[in-house]
């Protein structure tokens, strides 16, 4: 898998659309405020579409701090480690993470089994759809960590000889 391409979807979903979304979430409260109280006339589902933006945006952000390798925190120690060291430490690492991320892909799973049969009364939205989020980001994770430990393990190969 080539790692640019991942890095550019990753750039899409984990920093372009949660922007976007951010957009939303700040434009239908806006108006939903703007509404009740200068007009006395709410937005009916704002409250509900911003919720859900919102939790995207949180989903799909995660995916942004996983392409920038802002999800791990242990940078200082590893990088006193030697070159070949520090890849394999680092691999290590993403695989970790990546197993770590198809755990929470299971609950999440199961969260979407559970939820449904229950939805956002305004907007009709089945509440599932905020599981998917969680599922999809994830799952994103899981093959950028996946590609970043493949391309340790061949660069640490190649320090070591």
């Amino acid at each position: 898998m080539n790692l640019r391409f991942v890095n550019s979807i990753g750039e899409l979903v984990g920093s372009v659309i949660p922007v976007i979304l951010l957009a939303l979430v700040i434009i239908s409260v806006g108006a939903d405020v703007i509404g009740r109280n200068v007009f006395s006339a709410p937005i009916f589902g704002a409250s509900e579409v911003s919720v859900l933006a919102f939790v995207w945006l949180v989903w799909l952000g995660a995916i942004g701090a996983a392409k920038r390798d802002d999800l791990m925190g242990v940078r200082y120690f590893v990088d006193l480690l030697p070159p070949r060291g520090r890849r394999l430490v680092h691999a290590t690492m993403n695989i970790l993470v990546a197993l770590i991320a198809t755990g929470v892909i299971y609950a999440a799973i199961m969260q979407i089994r559970t939820a449904r049969f229950t939805t956002f009364m305004s907007i009709g939205v089945p509440k599932w759809v905020m599981s998917v989020g969680l599922a999809i980001s994830m799952a994103a994770i899981v093959v950028m960590y996946l590609a970043r430990a493949w391309s340790e393990f061949r660069q640490a190969r190649s320090v070591g000889r």
